[in-house]
């Protein structure tokens, strides 16, 4: 399918659209009808109904998205490693706090601190002129990661290559919600779907651990699901790229299995019911449901395990 270049008009037909800024993409209008993103399919499915709505932007009284640091330093991440120009220069998106500021009276270098009114307006200004702030650490990590990634071998082979930063759209035909993903590089060259992800450590168990608390196999079986129905892919994967925030900034590729994948759709096919029977009930549960009686409940079987333990040996 051709790339369909957006105009800043409401999305009506499903297609693969380039030029999209972020915040519109996740706009409660920005198609002719509610949509719903891997991010809030995610969110239902991994917490409650109560949780996404209360993030989701076609709730009228959704509370905003805080960026936290963390959030910045992988924006950060993804436009200098993914390297497309028409994000803008890193310096129009970016800028970099000092480690020290000017004593007003004395002139004398001091530790940079938020107390200091010099530092506060510094702040306020770069925020205020739209750049968001990284410290030094940050910046000079960055660089630590873009020298592992022009280092590992599946990259130079052109794993991160494709057309960057372009928005998937199409129906759910048994729900009518339109569903919408946002691939770091549709690819050109391969069916493989590839995302960069920063995290602490690339060790197997943090991996999978992170694969499954952040939900990455939804993720990933949104994105086969869009690449099959805007694209017209058969059997699209999906591979993520681990790498380190720290020193040594590790780098580790993996695949999703077609298991785990397959375990992501249903996971979204659960979550996608649940927002057409909450929008049509016009509710939004929590956790625990709408019970109209108490849960009983129990110590998790380590706890138990620990107090039979120190009860019978007495230790």
């Amino acid at each position: 399918m051709k790339t369909i270049q957006w105009k800043g008009k409401t999305i009506t037909k499903p297609g693969i659209y380039a030029g999209i800024p972020l915040a519109k993409y996740h706009s409660a209008d920005i198609c002719d009808g509610p949509s719903v993103s891997s991010s809030d399919l995610r969110k239902l499915f991994l917490q409650s109904p109560a949780h996404m709505y209360a993030e989701w932007p076609g709730n009228p009284d959704a509370s905003e998205r805080e960026e936290t640091a963390a959030m910045i330093v992988g924006r950060a991440a993804h436009h200098l490693f993914l390297r497309d120009i028409k994000l803008g220069s890193f310096r129009d998106l970016f800028c970099v706090k000092p480690e020290q500021y000017p004593d007003r009276d004395t002139g004398v270098l001091k530790k940079w601190t938020r107390s200091s009114i010099y530092c506060k307006r510094w702040e306020d200004r770069m925020q205020r002129n739209g750049l968001s702030i990284l410290t030094q650490e940050d910046f000079n990590n960055l660089r630590g990661m873009a020298d592992s990634l022009a280092n590992h071998p599946i990259i130079n082979a052109g794993a991160l290559n494709g057309q960057i930063e372009s928005s998937l759209f199409w129906k759910d035909k048994a729900t009518g919600l339109w569903l919408k993903s946002r691939p770091d590089a549709i690819p050109t060259t391969s069916v493989d779907f590839v995302d960069l992800k920063t995290t602490i450590s690339v060790q197997w168990p943090d991996i999978q651990r992170t694969i499954a608390e952040y939900g990455y196999h939804q993720q990933g079986a949104l994105i086969c699901e869009g690449a099959k129905q805007v694209l017209g892919i058969d059997r699209p994967t999906f591979t993520l790229v681990f790498i380190e925030k720290k020193k040594p900034w590790c780098v580790r590729v993996v695949t999703l299995k077609d298991n785990e994948l397959d375990r992501g759709h249903r996971a979204n096919r659960y979550a996608l019911d649940a927002v057409a029977r909450c929008l049509k009930a016009k509710r939004w549960p929590g956790p625990g449901g709408e019970r109209e009686d108490a849960e009983h409940i129990e110590l998790p079987a380590w706890a138990q395990t620990q107090i039979d333990t120190k009860l019978e040996f007495g230790v």
